[in-house]
């Protein structure tokens, strides 16, 4: 029998990735001009919330301390680093093409990739 807290970690996981592909897909149709730059960025960013709590429950249902002080770990260390690190990535990826997006629409900052 799979242990209650490792199913509820994976399950958690999986939502954060979720959230996270949402994410990537509001931000595409706001680049694509299909959304607007406001309702996509609140969208976006209420999914990265999302993303960021299940991300937070992953790593608390993943990791215990036991009553000698001890870490009793559901996942192992290196799977539970290697799953948390694609989060982190995904998510400052995601913040840093926003960021992009605003630097090239409303200021001048890099005009000179647009220039011909």
């Amino acid at each position: 029998m799979v242990n209650k807290r490792k199913l509820f970690a994976v399950i958690c996981y999986i939502i954060s990735l979720a959230c996270l592909g949402c994410c990537g897909y509001i931000t595409y149709i706001t680049y694509t001009s299909v959304l607007s730059e406001l309702q996509g960025f609140l969208t976006f960013v209420l999914f990265w919330i999302g993303s960021y709590w299940f991300s937070t429950f992953f790593s608390q249902l993943s990791l215990k301390k036991g009553k000698d002080g001890k870490k009793i770990r559901f996942i192992g260390k290196k799977t539970r680093r290697f799953m948390g690190d694609v989060l982190t990535i995904l998510s400052v990826a995601l913040i840093c093409f926003w960021a992009y997006m605003y630097v090239t629409r409303y200021t001048n900052l890099l005009s000179f990739l647009n220039s011909k």
